[in-house]
């Protein structure tokens, strides 16, 4: 057996509704591929659940599958802030969201990435506890930017999408804006003494960062 399907078949299922969300997504979307996969929604699920942010950010929602994941460990008083651009969505995510315990403290940005970030207002909104980055990668260092200022102390952060299927290194290495951007994250993370991570080998990777 490999070492997938072994942590795949000994960690516990997929929640129903994710489940019925996963299709769905395939079902009615042309993009499924850009869901989080099983195993990196149960990570981000266990993270948020240790965590237990107040405050938590999802910079790319698409059908709202990382979003029930993060619900699952929000604080009872705390609020999950979702940053989506492409409102062709909304239905499919309220659909599934509605059903969720505690779906009333997400909040849904209809907004660019970016202009979230640079626009967050802490007194408002709060200082971010965590966050989970599933946004356009020529954008990666972007959001690492943008979010920083705005983490509490100690604070998380979780990029998925950080192997990128084995590509960045190697005399074959992926080339293009994407590709470059998530070279420059892992040599930013090696480099900066102010943070801490480590790459899971979960999915197509998943980074953990905190800031010290």
């Amino acid at each position: 057996m490999d070492l997938l399907t072994f942590t795949t078949e000994s960690s516990a299922p997929e929640p129903a509704l994710l489940g019925e969300l996963r299709v769905a997504t395939w079902q009615q979307t042309r993009h499924g591929r850009l869901m989080s996969d099983v195993q990196t929604g149960r990570t981000v699920a266990m993270a948020s659940r240790m965590i237990r942010p107040l405050v938590a950010l999802e910079l790319g929602t698409f059908t709202g599958y990382g979003t029930l994941c993060l619900l699952e460990g929000l604080d009872p008083s705390g609020t999950l802030h979702t940053v989506e651009r492409n409102d062709e969505l909304f239905a499919l995510q309220d659909k599934f969201w509605s059903r969720a315990d505690g779906h009333e403290r997400i909040r849904r940005h209809h907004a660019e990435v970016i202009n979230v970030l640079n626009n967050w207002d802490v007194p408002t909104n709060g200082r971010i506890d965590l966050a989970y980055v599933d946004a356009d990668k020529q954008g990666t260092m972007d959001h690492l930017e943008g979010l920083l200022p705005l983490m509490t102390e100690g604070g998380w952060m979780l990029f998925d999408n950080t192997w990128w299927s084995g590509t960045l290194w190697g005399s074959n290495a992926a080339t293009g804006p994407k590709a470059d951007a998530l070279r420059a994250l892992h040599t930013r993370l090696r480099e900066d003494p102010s943070l801490r991570s480590v790459t899971l080998p979960v999915g197509d990777g998943l980074t953990a960062v905190q800031k010290a």
